[in-house]
């Protein structure tokens, strides 16, 4: 599971590759915007001073309060809108409002503090950190960072609720391990297409994430911006090993040498670990792993582990290890043995050092809130502290970085995320009851009440044309969606009864997944979790051993058979129950040609 990279201070070296990216038009070619919004080109002001009405040369002066305020507010709603406004109007319309409600603003509220500027001209190469400067809102850059932390944010506050940080924290990431499950690297590949990493809001929406060869953390990462809304640093820690040269694990679908010049790797070299991810909570760093979809336990089995217990007793993640299986990889003794000490890798999304987006964070209150800014000194800072001697520097991390390029720049890129999130389309309903769902509150019941009334519903029309039938394959994945995610919504709701009944009831549509099956098969893996959890809940054990060991490709394996070890221990007479056998594959029909042809897994788990 472990991968190495190298760390980031080769990027300056990468500037002139970085240059044509960053220096283009970022969008795709093609409308399809199955997210929200759209990355059309749009036209920005110039920002030559000499050129006569330009943002550098002319600044008018301040509108009235009460007309900014309308117009701030007018902006922040058309964002809002955009995933249930698909088209990328709204995005546009937004950032006119938000380049006229900054008109007049000073240009050094727009320069990166010096010290901040210091810190990444050791991480990024110039033409990026000149791009974080620009005056000027963009309806791609800028509208898809804020559209995604105003999601973020209204997931984060609502699950972690109130109370001590700690137990916040852990509501969080319990939320992410059930709400999203993890899938194989090359499970949501298609014959043209490569699986590729996949940004939180698509993770969010597709309930799907991939952790794997340690850089392959998309379920880390989701965490990792969850709990950025919190005002909670987060990091995936690093180290090395002292006597091992490895060969990089190519990724999924990436050009290498793209990669290279990028994050400065090189083939051969020893190259740091990638571990799990984790948070500093009242200056102590708590680990939690999302590949198991585990905390690591506290030196009593219970509670959540600190890196500092991590490194005094052995005991810890000896804990983690399975008989018969891999041993858990990470121990007391490799992180004492690291050569470069203990690194942190910090989310490299440039929306978070942009001061544009400081500047607007300051404006946004009470239903508005979102954290759209986090100063990178602060955070190295604050990790130095907690770290003390074991500090071995931290660093951005490449893999966010690597999406915005892909996302803005890569046309192959966009078509590989638009491939995994096919049944998304604006046209089909499931985006809107899943948008719901994630802001909760009042619209978790409307997300409710979608799914049912489009779930096994016969002749479906589509959204946006009611005279045009939903093909068959697609409202059988229609179907299965709505199914599960009511689950999920159920125990949103703590209603445990309608969960479990539609976690089985997926289990009943569902096949086991396999080559050419649709990919949307591997919700069974989340299921049978699911369902081991809901067990344990109800001290039903054996129903909870019998799904928690069921086979799972992926790591989450390991995290579901610790948990039914736990259950044993406190239980050595439970045994599991037998369980019904997936239904059996259907008799093969010719596939649909066309866009209305469902997604299908290329690689077998």
């Amino acid at each position: 599971m472990n991968r190495r990279i190298a760390r980031w201070s080769g990027l300056a070296a990468a500037a002139s590759v970085l240059g044509l990216l960053f220096g283009c038009n970022y969008s795709p070619p093609g409308s399809l915007a199955p997210t929200g919004g759209s990355l059309g080109p749009g036209s920005l002001p110039a920002l030559d001073p000499s050129v006569p009405g330009s943002l550098a040369g002319s600044f008018p002066a301040q509108r009235g309060q009460e007309e900014r305020t309308a117009i701030l507010e007018s902006s922040i709603i058309l964002i809002q809108r955009a995933a249930l406004q698909p088209g990328g109007e709204n995005f546009r319309e937004a950032v006119k409002k938000l380049n006229q409600y900054f008109e007049g603003t000073s240009p050094s509220e727009y320069r990166l503090d010096s010290a901040v500027r210091e810190y990444l001209k050791t991480q990024l190469p110039p033409n990026v950190i000149k791009d974080l400067e620009d005056r000027n809102w963009s309806d791609k850059r800028d509208t898809r960072h804020l559209e995604d932390c105003m999601m973020y944010y209204k997931v984060a506050t609502r699950v972690a609720g109130t109370g001590e940080n700690l137990e916040r924290v852990r509501r969080v990431f319990d939320w992410v391990v059930r709400q999203v499950q993890l899938v194989p690297p090359g499970s949501l590949r298609s014959a043209q297409l490569s699986h590729v990493y996949a940004r939180p809001y698509d993770v969010l929406l597709r309930g799907m994430a991939t952790e794997a060869e340690g850089y392959w953390s998309e379920r880390a990462w989701l965490f990792m911006a969850l709990c950025r809304q919190l005002g909670i640093d987060t990091g995936l820690i690093t180290y090395s090993k002292s006597n091992s040269l490895e060969p990089l694990v190519s990724n999924q679908g990436m050009n290498f040498e793209l990669e290279a010049a990028l994050f400065g790797l090189r083939r051969g070299p020893k190259q740091p670990i990638i571990w799990i991810c984790t948070a500093l909570i009242d200056d102590k760093a708590y680990l939690f792993d999302a590949r198991l979809g585990l905390e690591i336990p506290g030196p009593d089995g219970t509670g959540v582990a600190t890196l500092e217990q991590a490194l005094a007793d052995p005991a810890i993640l000896e804990r983690m290890n399975l008989p018969g299986l891999s041993p858990y990889g990470t121990s007391r003794a490799s992180l004492l043995g690291s050569r470069t000490k203990i690194g942190i890798l910090i989310d490299s999304s440039t929306g978070y050092f942009s001061p544009k987006m400081r500047l607007l964070e300051r404006e946004l209150v009470g239903k508005d809130r979102s954290i759209l800014y986090r100063d990178p000194v602060e955070q190295r800072d604050h990790f130095a502290q907690v770290l003390g001697e074991w500090n071995g520097g931290v660093s951005l991390w490449g893999l966010p970085l690597e999406v915005e390029i892909g996302l803005f720049q890569d046309p192959r890129y966009v078509d590989s995320i638009q491939w995994s999130l096919f049944l998304f389309r604006p046209e089909f309903p499931l985006v809107y009851a899943r948008v719901k769902q994630l802001r909760g509150e009042h619209e978790l019941d409307e997300a409710i009440e979608d799914y049912v009334n489009f779930r096994l519903k016969e002749n479906a029309r589509l959204v946006n044309n009611k005279k045009v039938p939903i093909p068959q394959d697609v409202q059988d994945g229609l179907d299965v969606y709505a199914t599960y995610y009511l689950a999920l919504a159920h125990l949103e709701r703590d209603d445990l009864i309608n969960a479990e009944r539609m976690f089985l009831k997926t289990l009943e549509l569902l096949r086991e997944p396999g080559p050419n099956q649709p990919y949307y098969n591997m919700f069974r893996w989340g299921a049978n979790a699911n369902l081991g959890r809901i067990y344990e809940s109800k001290k039903d054990n054996r129903r909870a051993i019998a799904h928690l060991t069921q086979h799972d490709p992926t790591a989450q394996y390991v995290g579901n058979l610790l948990r039914a070890r736990e259950l044993l221990w406190r239980d050595p007479t439970a045994g599991a129950v037998a369980l019904p056998s997936a239904p059996l594959p259907k008799p093969k029909a010719p596939q649909s040609a066309g866009p209305a042809n469902v997604p299908r897994a290329r690689a077998g788990p």
